[in-house]
């Protein structure tokens, strides 16, 4: 195809090339822009994006498939994976703003990174002592958008391809880390593209001999619902929520029902929930890097009591008081990054004022 527009795969090269570009953000009327360690960077030196240029772009994306196209013009709105020539993955946000083209293009690490990459080594070993040996039970990795959920979930989920022989199914709106099999059968299916909806393929997976469910993220009660039943049926299940601590994950699984279910859901859920990892990013010591910050809660039988009587309040100081019982709050893991010399207290002062922390997410 003749060339005489802008080709995505000219843009790309400009945030392959450096590992601290997390988005590339186009739209229509502006020049390329993208986030630099946190901030956004706005390349006057190069294109400025013509409305025809930005349509020519999105159905590239879209493969040039012009039933995907009407169809985000019928939406407004579209979510989905993109590779690039050079392989490097993308998950892939298009909307409409004032009535014109915008994407944002989310950057995916081609290797997955191993856990002591991410999270310090202690951590590390209490997830994979607590949680990737278990056989069945539910495990959440929370925090906002942005927060590093998909490369730990990916890590998370590589330790067990390279050391289980499992069934793993994942389902995920869109899929962005396309698994090589180890020693696991992996099934990843994407939403629309595979199967309608998450409850429509949880319920098909109970009939796909899983052993492992990695489900991408739980919006509605009866996502919520479903997740519940197969940890329960003997299969350990992975997801997300948009939450900021274990006891704020805790409370809003359990908002996802009736009031009058919450009793019997808080009961399931105690016996359920292994554990729950929230995380945020902050910025290095030396500006140059973002770091995560953990939290970690391991589903003991103080925390499991606490669950089913709907305390969840005390949950908080039970992790606080927990450091030697493998578990840690975010404030007691930004202490050591501060003692490391890996951040400065400054940039994570609102974690020691309650207030703020709440307010923050």
């Amino acid at each position: 195809m003749e060339t005489n527009w802008l080709d995505i795969e000219k843009i790309l090269p400009i945030i392959e090339q450096d590992p601290n570009i997390s988005d590339l953000h186009l739209s229509s009327g502006e020049c390329v822009s993208f986030r630099l360690n946190w901030e956004i960077k706005k390349r006057e030196d190069t294109w400025r994006l013509t409305t025809e240029w930005m349509e020519l772009i999105l159905k590239q994306l879209f493969q040039w498939n012009p039933q995907r196209f009407e169809k985000f013009l019928g939406d407004k709105e579209a979510d989905f994976a993109y590779v690039s020539r050079e392989g490097t993955a993308y998950r892939v946000n298009a909307f409409l703003k004032t009535g014109r083209i915008g994407v944002v293009m989310r950057k995916i690490l081609k290797t997955p990174m191993k856990l002591e990459d991410i999270i310090l080594s202690g951590v590390a070993e209490s997830i994979r002592r607590n949680i990737l040996k278990k056989k069945k039970w539910l495990y959440l990795v929370t925090g906002p958008t942005g927060s590093g959920k998909s490369t730990s979930i990916v890590s998370i989920l590589e330790e067990i391809n390279q050391t289980r022989n499992e069934n793993l199914i994942t389902v995920e709106d869109p899929i962005e880390y396309v698994f090589k099999p180890k020693k696991c059968i992996i099934s990843q299916r994407e939403i629309w593209h595979d199967t309608w909806s998450f409850p429509n393929a949880l319920r098909a997976s109970m009939r796909q001999d899983p052993d492992i469910l990695f489900i991408g993220e739980i919006r509605d009660s009866e996502t919520a619902a479903s997740v519940l039943e197969l940890a329960e049926t003997g299969h350990l299940v992975f997801s997300t929520l948009h939450t900021n601590s274990a006891s704020n994950t805790i409370s809003r699984f359990m908002w996802f029902f009736p009031s009058d279910r919450q009793d019997s859901v808080a009961e399931r859920l105690g016996d359920a929930l292994v554990g729950v990892q929230s995380q945020t990013l902050v910025k290095s010591k030396d500006g140059k890097n973002r770091v995560a910050l953990f939290e970690l809660m391991i589903n003991n039988n103080s925390i499991k009591n606490n669950i089913k009587k709907r305390d969840i309040n005390q949950i908080d100081n039970i992790i606080s008081t927990s450091n030697g019982n493998w578990m840690i709050t975010m404030k007691q893991y930004a202490n050591l990054l501060i003692e490391k010399w890996i951040i400065d207290r400054n940039d994570v002062e609102w974690l020691y004022d309650q207030w703020l922390w709440n307010k923050n997410i």
